[in-house]
């Protein structure tokens, strides 16, 4: 019996679309690839979300190297938190958990900084019985040593526990776990899938 359900947050539980966000920052074709190569896809990203590296250590290194000036890089990233905006169909799943009785928790690849913006600007995340964010912990998914802080850290019994993430390598990384896990994508047969796991049609 599922008592447990965790969430990831980006692409899950807030829009994210590196894509999406260069494209709207900037109609320069040129710059969009810069901003997707030379930030997203960066090993620097991962530090940042790893919490090994810090906003203000990050941004200087992705503006000298883009040759994009700090203060633009600045704008960028925060249009980039901006961009963060919650999933309406994820809340409401959220609120439907909470009121079958189920112990909801988070665990999220995230820099500390974008966590505790989008702490401050959700109140729903206040509703989570707990969860780890990446930056704070300095490791990340699919590492096997997050999954087992969440498990340690709020005594989950992975057999009772959902994991919903829409990145394959870190469902995959859940289910060595043991844990019972949906690869999220904001579509109706999705909702309709973890409605039915869940039985709270």
């Amino acid at each position: 019996m599922i008592r447990n359900v965790i969430f990831d947050f980006g692409a899950v539980l807030f829009h994210w679309d590196p894509h999406q966000i260069v494209a709207s920052f900037t109609d320069s074709t040129d710059e969009q690839h810069l901003l997707l190569e030379e930030v997203f896809h960066h090993p620097d990203w991962l530090s940042l979300d790893r919490g090994t590296m810090l906003m203000a250590e990050v941004i200087p290194k992705f503006a000298a190297r883009t040759g994009i000036a700090v203060s633009r890089m600045e704008d960028f990233f925060e249009h980039i938190i901006n961009s963060l905006v919650k999933i309406t169909e994820t809340e409401e799943l959220l609120y439907r958990l909470l009121d079958h009785h189920y112990s909801v928790y988070y665990l999220t690849n995230m820099s500390s900084a974008f966590f505790e913006t989008l702490n401050e600007r959700n109140d729903f995340i206040s509703l989570f019985k707990g969860g780890i964010v990446s930056g704070k912990e300095l490791m990340m998914k699919p590492d096997p040593d997050i999954y087992k802080l969440l498990i340690e850290r709020y005594d989950l019994e992975p057999s009772e526990t959902l994991y919903i993430d829409d990145h394959e390598q870190n469902v995959n990384a859940a289910q060595a776990f043991g844990f019972q896990t949906i690869q999220f994508e904001l579509s109706a047969s999705c909702f309709h899938k973890i409605n039915k796991i869940l039985d709270i049609n």
